[in-house]
């Protein structure tokens, strides 16, 4: 994922910068920070891939918040199993579009389509419809934020940090921005990173986790960062059973 800059949510931000949580009342807030002190929510976009498990088990306990893709780096509904075990431990999972659109690019029906494929592969898997959202690249506008209202979604979340890991800055990046998190307790964090990366869970995590658990921080999942109880999804029934429905 490339960090593009968008003119729309600049300005969509920039009449609220007192604030980490923006947006119109009706609108779904937007999240580019967490607001609880001692906490830092660690988030993964552009899965369902081979390393969300590897993530989960190297936070040590900690949660974290996975937002996820249909289609992009494999297909969502064969990573089924993968998706029970993160939502069975706690973990947030949230959408991310079914193919890493631009949601700014996309017309009222096309992000309607691009957020129901993602909400009906949760619902046949978990039962449920995430009700948390990341846009790709950071874009968001009018637009895209009338259908996430129109939708049921409650949060939109952005970042406050960003490990560059998309942009092929390596390990040692990843590790030099959680070591500035890890030395700025207790202001709370909320970091970007991608779960299609080894170093993540191989390097990064290994070493940073626990220079932020000494600091003192919770790693939490990105409601709790932001002081709700809110449950981040809707139900809807209980899963399904897998059939030839399953494939994208």
């Amino acid at each position: 994922m490339q960090f593009l800059t968008s003119l729309s949510i600049l300005a969509f931000l920039g009449a609220a910068l007192a604030s980490p949580i923006v947006g119109k009342r009706s609108w779904p807030d937007v999240v580019d920070n967490c607001n609880q002190d001692g906490t830092v929510a660690l988030t993964y976009d552009d899965g369902p891939w081979d390393y969300e498990e590897d993530v989960a088990d190297a936070l040590d306990g900690g949660k974290a918040t996975f937002f996820f893709n249909g289609n992009n780096y494999e297909c969502i509904y064969d990573r089924a199993d993968q998706i029970k075990a993160l939502y069975d431990a706690g973990h947030t999972l949230g959408s991310h579009t079914w193919s890493h659109a631009d949601v700014t690019e996309l017309s009222w029906d096309e992000f309607h389509d691009e957020l129901w494929k993602v909400e009906e592969a949760f619902i046949k898997i978990l039962g449920v419809k995430p009700k948390y959202f990341r846009p790709p690249y950071g874009n968001i506008n009018d637009n895209a934020m009338s259908v996430l209202e129109n939708r049921g979604y409650s949060k939109v979340f952005l970042w406050s940090d960003d490990t560059e890991d998309s942009l092929d800055k390596g390990a040692a990046r990843g590790e030099e921005v959680l070591d500035g998190v890890a030395n700025d307790y207790p202001n709370p964090h909320l970091v970007l990173s991608h779960s299609t990366y080894p170093q993540n869970s191989q390097e990064v995590l290994p070493h940073s986790v626990p220079k932020l658990k000494s600091a003192g921080y919770n790693l939490v999942t990105a409601g709790q960062c932001v002081g709700t109880d809110e449950w981040p999804y809707e139900w809807v029934g209980e899963p399904q059973a897998r059939d030839d429905s399953w494939t994208c």
